[in-house]
């Protein structure tokens, strides 16, 4: 097959468009990975230690049906999660599919109006007396900055 590099036809061989030519936002991209972002899950209330197993005070995280474990799978049921940080007593930190992610209020169907849903699920997840909050690095309008200085001030 004849080379078409330098033809009209080739044009755009070997180039790349800029980040938001894809979706919204500046740190928008494509380049062999879906758009991700980075949540950041904080818990308080009950016992609820997430370094400790089921019960919230003994055993560890790594313990089958851990308080932890019920936290990720909670942010699972409606999400796509890529990766998950080792959990600090009361928070940890997940990447998560930006397309796929559910960040409505609770009883709402309207995207980036906060992770109501979210939260009230991990919350139920948890033994009792549990509260949640999740935050998305960047800002409602692109929640998907998470690279360089932006994870040293977010975590």
């Amino acid at each position: 097959m004849p080379s078409l590099i330098g033809q009209t036809v080739a044009a755009n061989y070997l180039k790349s468009g800029p980040q938001n030519t894809y979706a919204d936002g500046a740190y928008y991209s494509n380049f062999g990975t879906r758009q991700l972002t980075l949540i950041k899950v904080v818990t308080s209330g009950g016992t609820n230690d997430l370094t400790k197993g089921t019960d919230g005070s003994t055993g560890v995280y790594t313990d089958a049906n851990s308080v932890f474990s019920r936290c990720v799978r909670a942010i699972q049921n409606n999400n796509e999660i890529y990766v998950v940080g080792q959990p600090s007593a009361t928070t940890f930190l997940a990447l998560i599919s930006s397309d796929t992610m559910n960040n409505s209020d609770t009883s709402s169907n309207v995207q980036n109006g906060g992770f109501g849903d979210l939260e009230a699920d991990i919350a139920a997840s948890m033994n009792a007396g549990a509260t949640a909050t999740v935050t998305a690095s960047g800002d409602a309008t692109n929640r998907n900055f998470f690279v360089g200085a932006g994870l040293g001030t977010f975590a």
